[in-house]
């Protein structure tokens, strides 16, 4: 029982507060532009729990969210702010689609080469800032965020030329061969082994940071590479490993997107995922475990958003407003103790 309780005040007092503050200002909002927030809610939580449809697209839409929270995660607690997962993601994808548009293969030996074939690409596009920064001391902000809109750009040349369809009247490639498409695994819907891939990964990277000693030195220079480095720590070495890790889970989230669901690649391939898997990782507070639930809760947000307009007619925008709520709070906690937190705001509310 303490052991429980020094988890719960540990890893999810301050998210789960969090997310409730949010869930309470953001139905102020909806009363305050005139929605019937009771029906909102409801369809809310219809598509997290009971429609089979909602649900399995709520797991879809969290698939990407695990593997790249888990990556940027992962990278934060090495004190690496890779804010380049979408750069990263692209390039795993684009490096999935060369082997899935070209190698008639069966699934059993294709879907293997295609996630290490993103594996490779994430990891080492996000091997150049990392060794600028364990080489050079160049931000890693800066430059990761520099080179997602690289990956971009580059995704668009070579959808206009090397790995364009064949007909060439569109930028994308041609589809991907049966055998580079990822099963499904709930009938009736698009939920496909992608997802209990990032289950398994994110419970691997888990016991990797807190069971290895590699995890134990990336947690080391996070915590602080003066003391890592007086350790016996090799600072730049793990800065490099750490945002080879890290991207290679994003580049697996692309060539899980492309081999599950878009079967298919273009230039706007991903709609901003990297950049939610930022808010992912701090709502989880860093940890791959807690990334599995604060990805499922964006990807039921992502999903629900489209039962909610068509019931309260919500635009789908206030899962972004929902989004930034939670960031804001997860933020304030990071300074306050959480009682420290719901006494100021206890406070408050009786000085209003």
């Amino acid at each position: 029982m303490n052991r429980f309780r020094e988890f719960f005040r540990t890893q999810l007092a301050k998210p789960l507060t969090a997310v409730g503050l949010a869930l309470i200002i953001g139905a102020l909002l909806l009363w305050l532009a005139g929605y019937d927030v009771p029906k909102a809610y409801f369809a809310l939580a219809n598509a997290a729990f009971f429609d089979y449809h909602y649900v399995a697209d709520g797991l879809l839409k969290t698939t990407p969210l695990i593997l790249l929270g888990a990556g940027v995660a992962f990278a934060f607690k090495a004190n690496v702010f890779n804010i380049g997962a979408e750069g990263q993601m692209y390039i795993g994808a684009l490096a999935a689609t060369w082997f899935a548009t070209r190698l008639d293969w069966p699934g059993f030996a294709l879907l293997p080469l295609i996630i290490l074939a993103g594996a490779i690409g994430g990891g080492l596009w996000a091997a150049l800032p990392g060794y600028l920064k364990a080489r050079l001391g160049v931000s890693e902000v800066i430059t990761t965020i520099m080179m997602n809109y690289i990956a971009i750009e580059l995704t668009g040349l070579l959808l206009s030329g090397p790995l364009q369809e064949l007909d060439r009247v569109y930028p994308r490639s041609d589809p991907i061969l049966a055998g580079a498409r990822l099963p499904f695994i709930l009938p009736g819907t698009r939920l496909h082994l992608g997802f209990l891939l990032a289950i398994l990964l994110a419970v691997g990277l888990s016991y990797l940071l807190l069971r290895t000693v590699f995890g134990y030195e990336a947690r080391a220079v996070g915590l602080s590479p003066t003391a890592a480095r007086t350790s016996g720590v090799n600072v730049q070495a793990t800065i490099l490993k750490t945002m080879l890790v890290s991207g290679g889970l994003a580049g697996i989230a692309g060539a899980v997107e492309l081999s599950g669901v878009t079967h298919q690649m273009f230039k706007h391939f991903s709609a901003g995922q990297g950049y939610d898997a930022i808010a992912v990782a701090l709502v989880a507070g860093n940890s791959p475990i807690g990334v599995i639930f604060s990805g499922w809760l964006f990807g039921v947000m992502r999903a629900g958003s489209n039962l909610m307009q068509r019931s309260a007619g919500v635009s789908w925008s206030f899962v972004y407003v929902f989004q930034a709520l939670v960031v804001v709070f997860i933020a304030i906690s990071g300074h306050l103790k959480v009682r420290e937190w719901l006494a100021a705001l206890k406070g408050g509310m009786a000085r209003g």
